[in-house]
């Protein structure tokens, strides 16, 4: 091989380009709260106008015979159902506590939004779960505007 042909093949040969860019997320999340306490609590929440928490029916939030509560995953179903049902408009970190009773003690909203805290508040409140105390917090998204893929009925 020509001494020519052996430059140009070493010169160019070697040469490698990339273009590597890690486009950024469109939403950053926030770091999740440590536990329900960073939240604050709704205020005036009444929780009075139900029944005795041990006269409560047994909610949806039982887990397998091993594991009897799973009120996490029937949160994350609750919030989820409430998120829709309010249109998608509530923002921010919430989280649902129960007490030692099993019944529901907080809710706790970084952007108090009433509607979406009663929705909340009239699907978990009514049950019992057979749950120690334990807290389920969810991330709902910033400037929420409607929920995607739905179209305004009067535009």
């Amino acid at each position: 091989m020509k001494p020519s042909v052996l430059l140009a093949l070493v010169l160019f040969g070697c040469s490698r380009q990339a273009d590597i860019y890690e486009q950024p997320d469109a939403l950053v999340t926030p770091p999740k709260p440590n536990d329900a306490e960073d939240l604050p609590s709704v205020p005036d929440l009444d929780l009075q106008e139900f029944p005795e928490c041990s006269t409560r029916p047994e909610g949806e939030c039982r887990g397998v015979n091993d594991f009897p509560c799973a009120f996490t995953d029937y949160a994350a179903d609750v919030i989820e159902q409430c998120f829709h049902a309010t249109e998608c408009t509530a923002d921010g970190w919430v989280s649902v506590t129960l007490g030692d009773d099993g019944c529901l003690s907080d809710i706790g909203m970084e952007s108090l939004d009433e509607a979406f805290v009663e929705c909340l508040k009239d699907t978990i409140a009514p049950i019992n779960c057979p749950c120690d105390e334990t807290t389920h917090t969810v991330f709902l998204g910033v400037a929420n505007d409607g929920c995607p893929g739905v179209t305004d009925p009067d535009e």
